[in-house]
């Protein structure tokens, strides 16, 4: 065995074409796998987005149930029935927790959004006739 070890430390390495072989595999594997990582990414960013805006309606439903009423509701009384939020009427980033609100028909409905980190809003409105209307950019879905 010792003999063995003695052999072997006349040997230099890896040859230049190993090596070669090497690094292009693991290229090709990068080549595969950060396109897939980077569409996950985005479809995280949009479902994080999305869950803001449901919970958003969840709290405006909370609100409604308080007083029958959507009108008076402003961004310090939905943050004490939902903190997790920053309610916010002009902002809808969705990476800072922000949900843009706004009560429409006079106190019977209400329209909330948040925008994704790939740009995409999402919408969630309940109409004075209580229907509920989502909506997002092109080539999304709710």
């Amino acid at each position: 065995m010792l003999e063995r070890l003695r052999r072997r430390r006349g040997e230099g390495g890896f040859t230049l074409i190993e090596l070669l072989v090497v690094v292009i595999i693991i290229g090709l594997l990068a080549a595969i796998a950060i396109p897939a990582f980077l569409g996950q990414r985005d479809k995280a960013n949009d479902a994080a987005a999305k869950s803001l805006v449901r919970n958003g309606a969840t709290a405006m439903e909370a609100y409604f149930a308080d007083g029958n009423t959507y009108a008076n509701a402003d961004a310090t009384k939905l943050a004490a029935i939902e903190p997790n939020i920053k309610w916010d009427a002009a902002n809808m980033d969705a990476g800072a927790n922000q949900v843009k609100f706004a009560v429409t028909g006079s106190g019977t409905g209400y329209t909330l959004e948040s925008k994704s980190k790939s740009n995409i809003t999402y919408k969630y409105e309940k109409k004075s006739d209580s229907t509920v209307e989502r909506t997002c950019g092109t080539g999304c879905t709710w």
